[in-house]
């Protein structure tokens, strides 16, 4: 068990000194491997804080899909000294609805393994029940009637905005959970970063995992409401189709029907293996210095014990290409559509450069696949994305998606075939100089207004630091706008083939096309 560390006020922050304009980041590394990255910059006196743990749904065990967001949700909740009015008056009830959960766990497991007809549950609310597993679970919603007198609503989101906090977020969990990984990011005033530091170390350590019930439902209600649209059904159905098991493939919501399964036991287990210092990096853009960071860091994380290193499971390899082009006919109505994919490598790879040009290319009414579509009054946009996360997406494999939404079901043939030319002009080598740079300046203003914005340029490094390394940055940026047309056509060439392609359709009118 994690032990109980009890934290004093926050530390406040001193005024100091104007910094240099080129990007600098400052790295230290405390005894324990908590990671503390510092970019100074003096014109505002704030600081931009973004916690990273290298942990997401890639970690998750098969048949509680979902539960790494889960998880972000139920650590919010509190600490030991957070969201309660009596942690010592709240204890006995906790350990009850352990004891309670495993009774539950033990009755499911025995009701799973004397089911012999092993039924297909279409219906993704359908869980399999019985009187004691029901009986079970109205106790578990009592214990939680009886522990919420206990509980301070919000109390840690309260204190960030009482302090002058802005988020990236809208709700009141400041933070995101991906395939790759689980972020907390505020933004405060300089004298109150110590209050990020005092509770983000202790949620580290003494996270307590209470309302279950009610962020179980919360949670499936925003993955309902997700799958309640059409494209989204539609992108889940391209990620199936896109690998054979790679998990970063797998919806990082969850799926519905696993949301049953969640339990207390499972969620410790991850909580104990990746929410340890050295698993963690902490970026702060504003006004600090390191020096002055590193004090808090040492001070607040410093006291942590080293966990055991994560598992080997963090990164997982590529599959094998399929070998063979796939299609997609999706046959729910939806606006006539095609989606080209190609799996391309993650973030780091050398060759990540020249295909985020090819994005930067292919994008608006004057890109690459513009003039043959629109043009010919095939498509009404078109556009190339990567498969989104952020701006730099997986650091394992990944994705790029040439879109075009067609004028008409009856065009979309011709729509896919102007689409596989243009594509192969690109393999060829033949890109118009003047598009080229056009995607150039694209970037380059990119990434300035990402440098000019804390809590994004945080937020990048960040996310760049558990997709691949923060050292290698400022070369990628540098080389993303330095891409020449000789890069793109080998890139093109190597990626952009039918053994490694996917294709989804989408019609107003499937019906009408699909074979008798």
């Amino acid at each position: 068990m994690k032990r109980v560390i009890l934290f004093v006020a926050a530390a406040f922050v001193p005024a100091i000194a104007f910094a240099a304009s080129p990007l600098d980041i400052q790295e230290s590394v405390l005894d324990n491997g908590f990671r503390l990255l510092v970019v100074e910059d003096h014109r505002v006196p704030r600081v931009a804080a973004s916690l990273w743990y290298r942990f997401g749904s890639m970690q998750e065990p098969a048949g509680e899909h979902g539960a790494a967001h889960f998880l972000e949700h139920v650590i919010h909740q509190g600490t030991t000294t957070v969201g309660t009015t009596d942690f010592h008056a709240e204890l006995p009830i906790l350990q009850e609805i352990y004891e309670t959960e495993q009774k539950l766990l033990e009755e499911r497991r025995r009701a799973r393994n004397q089911l012999r007809i092993r039924e297909v549950f279409y219906d993704e609310l359908d869980w399999p029940s019985t009187p004691a597993i029901e009986t079970l679970r109205k106790k578990l919603y009592a214990l939680e009637d009886r522990q919420t007198p206990h509980r301070v609503f919000w109390e840690e989101y309260n204190w960030y905005r009482r302090y002058g906090a802005l988020s990236r977020h809208e709700d009141p969990v400041p933070a995101s959970t991906e395939q790759e990984y689980l972020e907390i990011t505020v933004d405060l005033p300089k004298e109150a970063i110590g209050l990020f530091f005092r509770q983000e170390a202790e949620r580290m350590v003494n996270a307590v995992l209470r309302g279950w019930e009610a962020q179980r439902f919360t949670v499936l209600e925003q993955i309902l409401n997700g799958l309640s649209r059409p494209e989204t059904r539609l992108n889940h159905a391209i990620d199936g189709v896109t690998a054979l098991a790679h998990p970063v493939y797998t919806p990082d919501g969850g799926h519905p029907r696993d949301f049953a399964s969640f339990n207390r036991e499972s969620m410790i287990r991850m909580y104990e293996d990746y929410f340890v210092p050295n698993n963690a990096t902490l970026v702060l853009v504003g006004d600090i210095d390191a020096e002055t960071a590193r004090s808090l860091a040492e001070r607040y994380f410093g006291i942590i014990e080293r966990g055991p290193e994560p598992p080997a499971r963090l990164d997982l390899e590529a599959e094998p290409v399929p070998r063979s082009s796939i299609r997609l006919d999706w046959e729910e109505p939806l606006y006539p559509s095609i989606v080209v994919r190609y799996r391309i490598p993650g973030v780091g790879h050398p060759d990540r450069p020249a295909l985020d040009t090819i994005a930067a290319l292919a994008q608006g009414r004057h890109g690459l696949l513009s003039n043959p579509l629109i043009g010919q009054g095939l498509a009404s946009s078109v556009g190339a994305d990567f498969r989104v996360i952020h701006i730099y997406r997986f650091g394992t494999p990944a994705a790029i998606n040439f879109v075009a939404a067609a004028t008409s079901d009856e065009g979309l043939p011709a729509t896919e075939r102007a689409m596989l030319v243009a594509i192969e002009e690109l393999r060829a080598g033949h890109l118009d100089p003047a598009l080229l740079e056009r995607a150039r300046r694209s970037l380059r203003l990119e990434w300035e207004q990402t440098r000019a914005d804390r809590l994004e340029l945080a937020f990048t490094i960040g996310h760049f630091q558990s997709m691949d390394a923060w050292k290698t940055l400022s070369e990628f940026m540098a080389r993303r706008v330095d891409v020449s047309a000789d890069d793109i056509a080998r890139v093109a060439h190597r990626y952009f083939v039918a053994s490694n392609r996917v294709i989804a359709t989408t019609r107003s009118d499937p019906q009408k096309w699909s074979l008798p």
